[in-house]
């Protein structure tokens, strides 16, 4: 047998593990605000989430059943809209109120979407814009009163 003393040792026994480092106390939770539980998590923002996909599929399944998927798509390109949340700090608040607070959530933007509805070809955008708008708002309203 040869003896390897003194050799190179095996580069798979140099490797560190990284140090896993706890987060610091202030980073645990957010202002005064205790570590919330799974049950205790505010369900709006998630049936919001949920309204904005399971709307447009009903407009388009009832007004275009016979080309729904294309108009669901386009109804969800509405959506778009929210790339404004991208200019916002914080990018995402859950008690913000999105209508007049984003450039795209204002009166001047929710005008020319309304224009939108005029021409044909950008009628089924139109409408997906404005459904996009009509539920923002009603997520104001559902913030307000609960």
């Amino acid at each position: 047998m040869n003896d390897r003393r003194g050799a190179n040792p095996d580069p798979r026994q140099l490797r560190k593990k990284p140090a896993i480092r706890p987060l610091p106390a202030s980073r645990d939770t957010i202002g005064d605000e205790p570590p919330k539980d799974a049950m205790d998590l505010d369900p709006r923002p998630i049936i919001h989430l949920l309204l904005h996909a399971l709307v447009p599929l009903a407009i388009a399944r009832i007004f275009f059943h016979k080309r729904w998927k294309t108009a669901w798509l386009w109804l969800l390109a509405g959506w778009l809209i929210d790339i404004d949340h991208l200019w916002a700090d914080p990018i995402y608040a859950m008690d913000r109120c999105s209508i007049g607070f984003h450039p795209l959530h204002r009166a001047p933007a929710i005008a020319v979407y309304a224009l939108l509805l005029l021409p044909r070809r950008t009628r089924v955008l139109a409408i997906g814009l404005l459904t996009h708008i009509g539920l923002d708002a009603l997520d104001c309203v559902w913030m307000r009163t609960c």
